[in-house]
This record gives C-alpha cells, sequence and structure tokens, in this order.
C-alpha cells in the first residue's frame, strides 16, 4: 500500500509540475501581450520620491534627458540653490542662530529666485554660506523647525559646479531636483523589453482629491511612501505627521471602492536616507510602541508590517500586499524593483486565466 500512495503521490505531483510548466511557457509566449494592457498609477503623498521614481523610469526607456529637459532643469537647479539656502537664513533668524557670513546672507536675500539671472556672484554666495557654521546648525533643525527639500545639502556640496558656466546637469541631478506634480502626467514605458503606460499624479492633499477616484480602471497601484516621514510634517498641514498622512492615505486604496480589482505594490522609498537617519532618530517619536532601537532592519520591518496591517483591515484578509524597499535616487535599483513589479503584476493577471 505504501508503495501504491507513493506512487499516487508522484503521478499527482508529476501531474501539478507539467500544468506549471504549460502555465510558464503560456506566460513566457505571452507575457509581452499581457504587458501592452497594463496601466500602473503612482500614488503617494508629497515628497515621497513618486516624481523621481517617474523620471526613472523615462531615463530607463530613452537612456538620457531631452537638451530641452536639461536646459530646464539648469535653471529649476540653480532656482532652487537660492531658494533653499533663503529657506535656511530666514530659518537662522527665526531659530535665533547666529551667523558669521551676515553680509552675504543679507545680499543673497536680495535675490528674487524666478527674475534673476544666475551670475557666478550668486554662487560664491551659496558656497560661503553653506560652510558657516550658523547655516550648518541650522541645517541640523530641518524637519523639526522647518521644511528643506531633500537634496538640498548635495546641491550645496556641488554649488562650484553648478556655479559653472559649462554646467550640463547629469542625470542624478535632474533625478535629486523636485518637481512637484500637479497634473496628470501619463507615459508608455519600457522595461526590460515590456511596455506599459505609467500615470503619475500630484501627491499633495488638494491635488489628490482632484484625481483620485478618476483612475478605477488600473491595472496595478504603486503607492511610494517616504520612510524618513517619521518625524517630519506635512508642508501643506505642519500639525500632520508626514508617515501617519501616507498610512491613511493608504488605508483609502482599500477602503473605497476604485482599486477594489488592482493590485497594490508598495514602495518603501529613500531607503538610503533612512538607513543613515535611523542611527540617529528612534522610529519611537512616530510610533510609541516601536521598541526595535535604531536598527536599520528592524525599523523597516516595523514600517512594512505598519502598511501590511492596513492592507489586511475590513475584510482584506486575502488581498495580498507586494512591498520592495527603494532607492528613488539609484537607477539600477528602480529597474531591478520595477521587472520585479511588471512581472508580479503579469504573473497575478495572467494566474485570473486559468
Amino acid at each position: 500500500m505504501g508503495c501504491l500512495c507513493t506512487k499516487k503521490k508522484e503521478k499527482s505531483e508529476l501531474k501539478e509540475k507539467i500544468i506549471n510548466d504549460n502555465i510558464d511557457e503560456d506566460f513566457d509566449r505571452i507575457k509581452k501581450k499581457l504587458a501592452q494592457d497594463v496601466k500602473i498609477l503612482l500614488l503617494g503623498g508629497g515628497e515621497s520620491g513618486k516624481s523621481t521614481i517617474f523620471k526613472q523610469m523615462r531615463l530607463i526607456r530613452d537612456g538620457e534627458f531631452s537638451d530641452e529637459e536639461i536646459d530646464q532643469f539648469r535653471k529649476l537647479i540653480r532656482k532652487k540653490c537660492i531658494t533653499q539656502m533663503q529657506i535656511l537664513i530666514k530659518a537662522s533668524t527665526k531659530l535665533v542662530i547666529p551667523l558669521k557670513k551676515t553680509d552675504e546672507a543679507e545680499e543673497l536675500l536680495k535675490f528674487k529666485p524666478t527674475t534673476t539671472i544666475w551670475e557666478e556672484e550668486i554662487g560664491n554666495l551659496i558656497h560661503e554660506l553653506w560652510n558657516d557654521p550658523g547655516i550648518q546648525k541650522t541645517y541640523e533643525e530641518k524637519d523639526k523647525k522647518f521644511h528643506l527639500d531633500d537634496s538640498a545639502n548635495f546641491f550645496f556640496d556641488e554649488i562650484e559646479r553648478i556655479s559653472s558656466d559649462y554646467y550640463v546637469p547629469q542625470n542624478e541631478d535632474i533625478l535629486r531636483a523636485r518637481t512637484k506634480t500637479v497634473s496628470i502626467v501619463e507615459e508608455e514605458l519600457i522595461v526590460n523589453g515590456f511596455k506599459f503606460t505609467l500615470i503619475d499624479v500630484g501627491g499633495q492633499r488638494s491635488e489628490r482629491r482632484k484625481w483620485i477616484h478618476s483612475f478605477d480602471d488600473v491595472t496595478s497601484v504603486i503607492f511610494v511612501t517616504s520612510l524618513i516621514g517619521y518625524d517630519q510634517t506635512l508642508r501643506e498641514d505642519h500639525s500632520v505627521n508626514r508617515m501617519l498622512e501616507s498610512l491613511n492615505l493608504f488605508r483609502e486604496l482599500f477602503t473605497r471602492s476604485w482599486f477594489k480589482k488592482s493590485s497594490i505594490i508598495l514602495f518603501l522609498n529613500k531607503k538610503d536616507l533612512f538607513q543613515e537617519k535611523i542611527k540617529k532618530l528612534d522610529l519611537n517619536v512616530c510610533f510609541p510602541e516601536y521598541t526595535g532601537g535604531k536598527n536599520y532592519e528592524q525599523a523597516l520591518e516595523y514600517i512594512q508590517n505598519q502598511f501590511t496591517e492596513v492592507s489586511s483591515f475590513g475584510g482584506n484578509e486575502n488581498r495580498k500586499l507586494y512591498p520592495f524597499a527603494t532607492n528613488a535616487i539609484d537607477t539600477s535599483n528602480i529597474e531591478l524593483v520595477m521587472i520585479g513589479v511588471l512581472d508580479t503584476i503579469l504573473r497575478k493577471n495572467f494566474q485570473t486565466l486559468y
């Protein structure tokens, strides 16, 4: 009898293997066709990094940015350098942090970023101010007392290169330059040979409310959250924690009927910045019950679990969440993750055929 049972089991396993092999062969054969029907919506709060991911996808498709885009970003980056340093100067005054370079600070505040034509003098002023101990001390208070772009320090460190008459923004410069999405942006993109449609919408509250209900036909939603938002507040509402707001928005995906048929992909973004930040600031400032200390892996797992709990709440126990830790600035990371995302989406869609 034992032998007969073993043979039946082997026969059953062989049959299952043949079926799975056939499915895999069919999947490999038609997945390019399936990809053409894939429509992915990028969703997330303001400054989560989703628009950077959108730029990455275009870069992966085209290999480079157009001359027109490069020229636009040259102007934007230089404008950002002025505005971000002006924010630091004003913050130092508000926080009563003395500066050594007071003359330079007064001079830079005279420039209007929207109308100023870049001059070498501006770069010199920013360079001097960035090396002022008072500005450095003020910079350490960002997120707690005022808002500054995540990449402000990167551009300040590169100000001599940016000030050059021959400055041509590199891909990393463009990816780091924060741009606010205020409308719907839709592109047909290619990753690993597969075409699909990617849609980006505004991340601020007012922008989300305009568009979120219009995408009930999307195949999947990539929800992007910033890992470093656990001690930050919204630009549009300083009383609201950015991480908790992200969790609330994520909860909407599962309580509304708009995305009931869409698979949900979670991007835990800015993992590189989070890895450094968690060493200095415990996650319990946002989640008092967290006890993992300043350990990157434990903190990352804890945040992921918060989103997983939301996804399984209210009758969604069987709805699977697909999480990925990402660094939107790292092209190779995003390309690798998107290959995995597309494969996950296509396989999920393909299984509905059987």
